[in-house]
């Protein structure tokens, strides 16, 4: 382990929260009555509106228009308080009914991009500089180290993506399975914390992740960072995935997960798959769903694909900064490019990161 790297796992270990941390952002599922108490309906002004705005910008490459560019009239509004919803708020929003089969692939990556937008920066999410991903079961194994699962049907556990929010557009829905959910960081938080104190405290300790590849320069190909972080004030939660703390174990240097710390985070999945905190919603055809990555953390289930190719379950993935964030801990840096606030920040730290570049497709197994 080198100097610098050694020097930042030593510091000390994150405050923690003085009692639960309650408020807006420590919802239940029982919260809520029916999808409407969260799903914004676009109406067919609405509709009108985007398609309006897509034409404006067709002389405009996708990656080149700006919030300003994509204008909006009464939608604009919406958006807005959205936004507020997720900076603010319960940490999360949801857009239906876009109809997906009346556009093709660049309209709907268009459509996509500019509603974005409307919430924050685009920042690459992985290794190639994709600003929009593919989430599509491309025949990739899960237990290839160099590949992250999402490219995978398989269960992806409650997790946090490396960015302020993250946004998935549903184009196709599998066959069977595939359901998504979330829950509130801080709900889970303080529900530990009135269970089980002593693993609520056990984690505040550093979680070891594998990086799958994607290594920043001079680090290990593995991070360590607490899941609960309590910073100037507030609740910052980082959760990796499961399989990466796992796959993490395969290298020698990596502290062996077990006793209180395994207990812990084992404790820590149960309450955010308990029906209690977790909130599922279907997706459907055209859904946009918006999260807080410090606030809500997501899942899916594993899920089959329909036979018919062109019916795979796919969704499209956007990363977005907020130049109006919260403030993060420095620990954030151990998977975060960048945390300064009023900056660009976000996205996957690696070398020699390419040109940003939004394929229209999903792409061989090759693809990272």
């Amino acid at each position: 382990m080198d100097h610098v790297e050694a020097n930042f796992l030593s510091q000390t270990a994150p405050d923690r929260a003085p009692g639960p941390v309650k408020g807006r952002a420590a919802w239940r599922s029982s919260d809520f009555t029916s999808e409407a108490d969260f799903v914004q309906k676009l109406s067919s002004t609405d509709i009108e509106e985007i398609e309006e705005a897509v034409e404006r910008t067709r002389s405009l490459d996708i990656h080149e228009i700006t919030k300003s560019a994509f204008e909006l009239q009464n939608l604009a509004d919406k958006i807005a308080m959205l936004r507020d919803e997720i900076i603010d708020g319960r940490g999360f929003a949801y857009l239906r009914g876009l109809p997906v089969d009346r556009y093709d692939r660049e309209t709907l990556m268009r459509i996509y991009w500019g509603l974005s937008r409307h919430i924050g920066d685009p920042v690459p999410q992985n290794r190639n500089a994709h600003m929009i991903g593919h989430v599509i079961d491309i025949g990739t194994h899960e237990n290839d180290y160099n590949k992250r699962i999402t490219q995978t049907a398989a269960e992806l556990q409650f997790h946090a993506d490396t960015c302020d929010v993250v946004g998935l557009f549903c184009l196709h829905k599998a066959m069977t399975g595939g359901e998504s959910m979330i829950v509130s960081g801080a709900a889970v938080h303080d529900e530990i914390l009135a269970r089980r104190p002593d693993l609520w405290e056990a984690l505040h300790d550093r979680y070891y992740a594998d990086r799958r590849g994607e290594i920043p320069a001079g680090r290990h190909p593995w991070f360590a960072i607490p899941l609960f972080n309590w910073h100037k004030g507030a609740l910052r939660g980082y959760a990796p995935l499961r399989q990466y703390v796992e796959s993490a174990q395969r290298f020698a240097d990596v502290p062996r997960l077990e006793g209180i710390q395994k207990e812990a985070f084992d404790y820590f999945l149960q309450v955010c798959n308990d029906p209690g905190f977790c909130l599922k919603v279907p997706f459907q055809r055209g859904d946009i769903q918006y999260l807080n990555n410090i606030s809500v953390f997501h899942s899916r289930t594993e899920y089959r694909d329909f036979p018919d190719p062109s019916l795979k379950r796919h969704l499209l993935r956007i990363w977005l900064s907020l130049l109006d964030g919260p403030e993060l801990p420095d620990v954030f840096l151990e998977r975060w490019r960048t945390i300064e606030r009023g900056t660009v920040r976000g996205g996957v730290n690696v070398p020699n990161l390419p040109a940003p570049v939004i394929p229209l497709e999903a792409e061989t197994p090759a693809y990272d």
